[in-house]
């Protein structure tokens, strides 16, 4: 074959002009099969597993067909794309069954492919079949090869492959009004965002807070996301923090011939670990048993299984330890009682009459997360959500039982929050140091003080005062991850506690944001002079200038016999090291090694802008 390639390339190079001068090319892949499958793995960050892998397709090598988009092309002008994209199907369900990869497929189909006269249906399970592959295996990723504007046809092309029992994922979410559309008709089982808002995610709050958005509607849809077009661990770390189901790219794996089968250590470290403990309850106070049954048992055994169990209210319907949704005992035996209900329904797999639209949430999701997500959701009809531990069904939750546990959440934290910021008070941090401790994971803890904050608020007013107070809480929650602990020690003091490794950088971020915004909070007159005139602590009157922030950080490590006052000790100490260098600085206490930053200083800034006026 390679020799073939070879010969092909030299006789058709990209350079020549005839308008069917791939016509030759082309009748060779599609006469011999010269195509090649690529794998890349789809991977589960809660699980650090392989879930599966996308099916590439690859043309001879060294042709100007060689990659999918001019083979595509090309074959749409000669008006045989079926041709192509049944051979593209057959390549890559064969080469996928050959390799023995572990987990699901993901086969992409161009919606085109229906309007030719000569589809016919049950080709692609005729592949399966030849390859001895299980259906329940593959999903199909529509895929727009070329640009689409009928969203009727990618609608019926959605419902075709549905219909045969296949899941279906719809690609590139937000690269154009019909993928929106069609998801929001439709309700695919994966939905895939578009690359673009992936690229540069870690450095772009609109991008996170776009990816936020859809992750959250998907979850209250029952739909799993797929976030493509990873390359580097601080996206990926993000892109865990925001709760992607499902990540992709060449972070983790180019496509290969010979993919790998297992997730390399080196990409488990940035992908989604235990969550920081913290006051807050999770769904695991909700939990209750749930029954479970594969995909593909038939309605009639289901049917069965509610009989034998009165009180039984539903079932999950899983797939591989994967949940696919749920089952309530008076959908299915409405649809038993139809006329010839037994009949009709009975012999086929209960994973087409399965409601995905259930939501389903993770064991250590806090209860206000959980709330949140069903004030959002869409389509959401019955009062039970699934409950599940690192991807696997582990129980069900009901609206009356997180209405009662999420009130007493409630009125805990009214008692012992800051009443100010409303962020966790001492109470609720000292627990919260007492369960990171213990757990084997290191984390950091930083303490945030405002310097020279008593001459602003003696000059300005509590009420002046309190806005500081809250636009730097603001800012720290705004900077802090879905898994980090901000707490309010009172006054002008805060604690983070984070285990991720870019908090240095986003902890800069803050003393940069607060030493170039804080001008803002003074009068004229006072930021004409870089500060104001007020008495001291011994009644001396003199002249201070601008707040700044100082930070002190202490890195736990496990295993070293820390406890929550040495901790308190460290970070204190860090504190008051940073405080002895004018401006925003941070000191970071890591073992032997202390370090310290100066991150902004106000009269420095001033005088480069003075400068350069």
């Amino acid at each position: 074959m390679r020799q073939n390639a070879l010969s092909l390339a030299n006789a058709y190079p990209v350079g020549y002009e005839d308008e069917g001068r791939f016509t030759p090319l082309l009748d060779r892949i599609l006469q011999d099969g010269l195509l090649t499958a690529a794998f890349q793995p789809i991977v589960c960050p809660l699980r650090k597993e392989i879930f599966g892998y996308e099916g590439l397709i690859r043309g001879p090598a060294d042709t100007p067909l060689h990659y999918p988009a001019p083979l595509f092309e090309e074959a749409s002008r000669q008006q045989r794309l079926l041709e192509l994209d049944l051979l593209c199907r057959r390549t890559i369900i064969g080469q996928f069954a050959q390799l023995g990869l572990p987990g699901a497929l993901f086969v992409n189909v161009s919606p085109l492919t229906l309007l030719y006269e000569d589809f016919t249906n049950g080709q692609t399970l005729h592949f399966l079949n030849e390859a001895r592959l299980d259906p329940s295996r593959v999903i199909i990723e529509i895929t727009e090869t070329h640009h689409i504007e009928d969203i009727n046809l990618l609608q019926n092309a959605l419902l075709h492959y549905r219909d045969m029992g296949f899941r279906v994922a719809l690609d590139d979410l937000g690269a154009g009004y019909s993928g929106l559309t069609l998801w929001s008709q439709m309700n695919p089982d994966f939905v895939k965002i578009d690359r673009h808002f992936i690229q540069g995610v870690d450095d772009n709050k609109t991008k996170r807070q776009f990816i936020k958005s859809i992750i959250e509607i998907a979850r209250s849809l029952g739909c799993k996301t797929i976030t493509e077009g990873i390359e580097t661990g601080s996206e990926c770390r993000t892109l865990c923090a925001l709760g992607a189901n499902l990540l992709q790219g060449y972070f983790f794996d180019v496509p290969s011939t010979l993919p790998r089968t297992g997730l390399d250590p080196v990409h488990a470290g940035p992908l989604k670990g235990k969550a920081m403990p913290s006051h807050r309850l999770t769904a695991a106070c909700l939990m209750s048993p749930l029954a479970q049954v594969p995909g593909h048992m038939t309605l009639e055994k289901v049917g069965d299984l509610f009989g034998a169990s009165p009180d039984m209210p539903s079932v999950a319907v899983v797939h591989h330890d994967e949940v696919l949704g749920l089952v309530l005992r008076k959908d299915l035996l409405n649809l038993l009682a139809v006329r010839f209900g037994r009949e009709i329904y009975g012999r086929k797999p209960i994973r087409k009459f399965t409601n995905r639209t259930v939501m389903t949430v993770e064991i250590d999701t806090p209860l206000d997360k959980i709330s949140q997500y069903l004030a959002n959701a869409i389509d959401h009809y019955t009062d039970e959500f699934i409950i599940t531990e690192m991807g696997r069904c582990a129980g069900k939750g009901t609206l009356i039982d997180l209405l009662r546990r999420f009130t007493e959440q409630q009125v805990y934290i009214a008692r012992y929050a800051n009443p100010l910021t409303l962020l966790p008070g001492n109470l609720m941090i000292q627990n919260t140091l007492e369960q990171a401790l213990e757990e084997t994971a290191a984390f950091t803890v930083t303490h945030f003080d405002i310097d020279d904050f008593k001459p602003f608020n003696d000059r300005y007013g509590h009420a002046q005062g309190d806005e500081v107070i809250e636009w730097l809480a603001n800012m720290l929650t705004g900077e802090a991850g879905t898994e980090d602990f901000v707490g309010h020690v009172g006054g002008d003091d805060f604690i983070v506690l984070t285990r991720d490794d870019d908090w240095p950088e986003r902890c800069r971020r803050v003393l940069r944001r607060f030493g170039t915004e804080i001008a803002r909070f003074y009068v004229d007159s006072d930021r004409s002079r870089d500060g104001i005139e007020a008495e001291d602590r011994f009644g001396v009157r003199r002249c201070f200038p601008f707040m700044a922030l100082s930070a002190g950080a202490v890195r736990v490590a496990a295993g070293y016999g820390w406890t929550r006052e040495r901790i308190a000790e460290e970070a204190c100490r860090a504190k008051h090291l940073a405080k002895k260098i004018p401006g925003c600085v941070w000191t970071l206490i890591d073992g032997d090694t202390v370090a310290t930053e100066e991150v902004f200083h106000h009269a420095v800034r001033h005088e480069e802008d003075k400068q350069a006026a």
